[in-house]
């Protein structure tokens, strides 16, 4: 069973790390295999979304933006196979602040008590774009709640990752009293199902960059992890930290479908060469 980590201990845990010159790792599972290799690896955060079961089905993870089903059921159904699994590193959950007939104080709390040891804002709305997420906003459903899902659980001392596009998200999330910031530029590149429509990577850390920056104007302690977009790999995650104030990566798809993918598909070529004779 994971263990529970207090805010301040998980903090404690990732500046070790930052101190030692080692980059933070944390890990987008989707299903208990995945999250538990990644426990054994090292990784230094557990994170658990519906993003990510829908990639780990084989669908697109796109999917958990579209209203086929409940992103905090989901989460909740994944808990029971990922956390007693997991053995070391603190599991993150994932939580859609939009619906307005959820309470959140409440979820909060029941997300605490299946296990977790700290709440992202996923999914987000950063995703739609410009236009819809406006509409979003107007009606009460957008941007603004997930700054609320990330005050109160700052209010209650529980650990927070918060995802931000641009620097005045990375500014409000800052602000809301986050601990960590998720640099996203966009939906990872590469694999089967991974987005077409991606920045070069020079462009990527620039709108890294300018989201550390603004972030750490108002927490110069705030930690960034960049993720999606053009940092698919290793090699690329690397670029993305040496050319930004970053102190570690998020993976998603590049920690667990695009490796899945290409271990399968090349396993099962190697098979395909035994000779009856």
């Amino acid at each position: 069973m994971a263990k529970k980590y207090t805010r301040s201990q998980i903090l404690e845990r990732l500046n070790a790390q930052i101190n030692l010159g080692r980059s933070i790792l944390m890990f987008g599972a989707g299903i208990g295999l995945t999250a538990k290799c990644a426990d054994i690896g090292g990784a230094d955060l557990i994170a658990v979304y519906s993003t990510a079961r829908y990639r780990m089905i084989g669908q697109s993870t796109l999917l958990a933006w579209l209203p086929y089903g409940d992103a905090n059921e989901c989460v909740a159904k994944m808990a029971r196979e990922i956390i007693p699994v997991v053995k070391e590193a603190p599991c993150i959950a994932g939580i859609g602040a939009h619906n307005p007939a959820l309470d959140l104080d409440k979820w909060l709390d029941e997300m605490m008590d299946l296990g977790f040891s700290g709440i992202t804002n996923e999914p987000f709305v950063g995703l739609y774009g410009e236009f819809f997420a406006g509409q979003l906003e107007a009606a009460g459903i957008g941007f603004s709640r997930e700054v609320n899902l990330i005050e109160k659980a700052h209010k209650k001392d529980i650990f927070t990752v918060a995802w931000a596009f641009n620097p005045e998200e990375a500014k409000t999330m800052a602000a809301a009293g986050a601990d960590v910031i998720g640099a996203i530029i966009g939906v990872t590149a590469g694999g089967l199902t991974g987005s077409r429509y991606v920045v070069n990577l020079e462009e990527a850390v620039t709108e890294v960059q300018k989201i550390c920056t603004a972030a750490k104007a108002v927490n110069p302690d705030i930690i960034i992890l960049t993720h999606g977009g053009p940092f698919k790999d290793v090699e690329t995650a690397q670029y993305s930290i040496n050319h930004s104030s970053a102190a570690g990566y998020a993976s998603g798809s590049s920690g667990e479908r695009i490796p899945t993918e290409k271990a399968v598909i090349d396993l099962t070529r190697a098979y395909k060469k035994m000779s009856l004779i």
